[in-house]
């Protein structure tokens, strides 16, 4: 009965995403040459390797010390769907991580294999990039496939990030934060139900000892 109780309760948090763990997509160690946010909705496009979980969108803040003006981001689908979107506030109200400021959203799952965009309207900031032919290093998540910048035609609105340079790289612009294992999928929550109901059986049917500090 013991080694079926860890078991099964090894499952129920594996199941549950009980070691979830958030990182964001680009880490930008240094940045690409500055130019002006106000003309372009600007990002990169990309894919999960694995069950990802979107916790939060981000936008470039320049020194780390709060952003000018308010800042629009979103997540769409290559066919242009807005899928997600958030509004940072200016100044410090986003959350700080390295050289974005990011807010929180709904949790959003991930189709593995499915491309995504991700895209950030800063009229009254400064943006930057990371392998675009303007310089710039940057840590890249390890759960993510990245196909490219996007940038959105010149229309200084936050818009689809329709466009792109090249195949390396990213507009920054737009960033995020995902959770392996945030949100349970349908399949999981049904295996710990499952679990749950298997566990209270055995228990009703375990006649346990007097003494339990007797057993092993």
């Amino acid at each position: 009965m013991k080694h079926a109780f860890q078991s099964l309760a090894a499952t129920v948090m594996l199941a549950s995403g009980a070691a979830a763990s958030a990182s964001s997509a680009i880490g930008l160690i240094t940045p690409g040459e500055i130019y002006s946010g106000s003309q372009y909705t600007l990002g990169f496009e990309f894919s999960a390797l694995n069950h990802q979980v979107v916790t939060s969108l981000g936008a470039y803040d320049e020194d780390s010390d709060g952003l000018a003006g308010r800042a629009f981001v979103g997540l769409w689908d290559t066919d242009g769907n807005l899928l997600t979107s958030v509004t940072i506030g200016a100044g410090t109200s986003g959350t700080l991580d390295g050289t974005f400021r990011y807010a929180t959203i709904a949790p959003f799952a991930l189709t593995v294999g499915k491309h995504y965009i991700v895209g950030a309207f800063e009229p009254g900031d400064n943006a930057t990039s990371w392998a675009t032919g303007q310089g710039g290093t940057a840590a890249l998540n390890a759960n993510l496939n990245y196909y490219g910048d996007r940038y959105s035609n010149f229309d200084s609105a936050f818009s689809f990030p329709s466009e792109t340079s090249g195949t390396n790289g990213a507009w920054l612009g737009g960033n995020f934060v995902i959770e392996s294992g945030a949100v349970p999928e349908p399949a999981s929550w049904a295996l710990m139900l499952t679990g749950f109901g298997a566990l209270g059986v055995a228990m009703r049917r375990r006649r346990w000892p007097v003494s339990l500090a007797a057993r092993p």
